[in-house]
């Protein structure tokens, strides 16, 4: 196989570069990544993408340059930006002189397509969570209903295009910033400094686990403030709403800032958040500050395992935890930052059962009832494992997958951080 090199690598380029969204350059970037991964195949059995460009290609006899634009447009549609490609690739920037990046490359043509054809209304109001928290948080129970109610949800499938089957999250009457503007700081910070960035879901579905993450913390004499504005922006990238992701970068990064500064890490509970803040934020909002708070940036688990690294988190845990069967979602994955809350559950005393597979949800795809049965189809070596474990408890770091196993084994899981408290014996706040 003879590759060029490419002209404008999706990987390389900056999003306000004058090529990001030109129609030619993102065709010859879809035609030329396309060529390489159909002559390597090895991202096969990933997700319905590859499966979908392999066999557009294999249809005509002119392989990578018979494909019309619309099947490029197919594959797309079927990303859902779980980034285990990338991890899988061999051929990826700085490791290869091809510079293959498939997720820049989707995310590219997803934001090409979203300036062309607009946003539909109904994937937009998925995406306003805190919208849709603030307006909750008046009616919890009412919101719940609605939620539960099937005749609702298959009105909510017709109009907004969420699968009548997708759980959706609990909302409460009290979000963790009003708990946390009663409550405050308890610890000192003898060992150390963090910012709670509890994110939307974090704010308004499962309190549970930024109370528990400041119970931890602070019972290893690590001062927490916890903060919370608006929402880390993940969502707008999901639809390929640019400029309201960057608009919300800009603010979390106004917010957050001054706490790096002072020489606080920043600590986020859900994966998806973390990566995208890690790996997004200088890109989106373009600034020195930007990059500190990035590199300032921790997943929740992983910033605990840091501090039980330092020989510094309280490694006495009097309740035993039996059997925990712990899902490793594909955006923790994508950081490379190893299992810290395997690690850690281990520490703990649990027995643990690594499940390292794909949810199928990954922001608001997994929801979509066009998407429903293809979502489910990836979800399948997860739940089947999970299954099978036989354990005392089920946990992920991933609030989307957790609705997913609950959608489809009837358990909700539990946070890592939650089934900590517990091993310590603490009660919940």
């Amino acid at each position: 196989m003879k590759v060029s090199a490419p002209e404008h690598p999706s990987g390389e380029l900056g999003y306000d570069h004058p090529s990001y969204l030109d129609e030619a350059s993102v065709e010859r970037e879809l035609r030329r990544v396309g060529d390489i991964c159909h002559n390597c195949r090895r991202c096969l059995p990933l997700c319905p993408s590859f499966p979908r460009l392999f066999e557009l290609i294999d249809a005509t006899d002119e392989e990578i340059s018979g494909v019309a634009m619309q099947g490029f447009e197919e594959v797309n549609e079927l990303c859902f930006h779980c980034k285990l490609c990338f991890n899988h690739c061999p051929y990826t920037p700085g490791e290869h002189p091809w510079e293959v990046d498939f997720p820049k490359l989707m995310r590219r043509h997803q934001l090409f397509r979203a300036r062309r054809d607009g946003v539909p209304l109904a994937r937009k109001a998925s995406t306003r969570t805190d919208l849709i928290g603030k307006a909750a948080r008046l009616a919890p129970a009412l919101m719940n209903f609605a939620n539960r109610n099937r005749a609702s949800r298959i009105l909510m499938e017709k109009t907004v295009g969420l699968h009548r089957d997708w759980v959706q999250p609990t909302y409460h009457s009290e979000t963790v910033g009003r708990w946390w503007s009663e409550r405050g700081p308890r610890s000192e910070g003898g060992n150390g400094r963090v910012v709670l960035f509890t994110t939307c879901s974090g704010e308004y579905n499962v309190t549970e686990v930024a109370r528990a993450a400041v119970q931890v913390f602070e019972r290893s004499d690590v001062r927490v403030d916890v903060v919370y504005e608006r929402c880390c922006g993940m969502p707008f990238t999901d639809t390929g709403e640019l400029e309201r992701a960057r608009e919300n970068a800009r603010a979390n990064v106004s917010l957050l800032h001054p706490y790096v500064e002072a020489g606080a890490k920043i600590v986020v509970p859900g994966p998806s958040c973390s990566l995208l803040m890690k790996h997004e934020y200088p890109e989106l909002v373009g600034s020195g500050a930007a990059r500190e708070v990035a590199g300032a940036t921790q997943d929740l688990m992983e910033s605990l395992l840091e501090l039980g690294r330092a020989e510094k988190l309280d490694r006495e845990f009097p309740r035993p935890l039996g059997r925990v069967a712990y899902h490793a979602p594909c955006h923790l994955r994508a950081q490379n930052v190893g299992f810290p809350a395997q690690r850690l559950l281990k520490a703990a005393g649990a027995d643990v059962v690594l499940v390292d597979a794909c949810s199928g949800v990954d922001g608001t795809w997994g929801m979509q009832a066009r998407f429903h049965e293809e979502s489910l189809a990836v979800a399948e070596a997860m739940l089947k494992r999970l299954s099978e474990a036989e354990a005392d408890h089920l946990a992920t770091d991933c609030p989307l997958s957790a609705l997913r196993i609950e959608e489809r084994l009837g358990i909700r899981p539990e946070h890592p951080v939650v089934l900590l408290r517990d091993a310590y014996g603490m009660a919940p706040e």
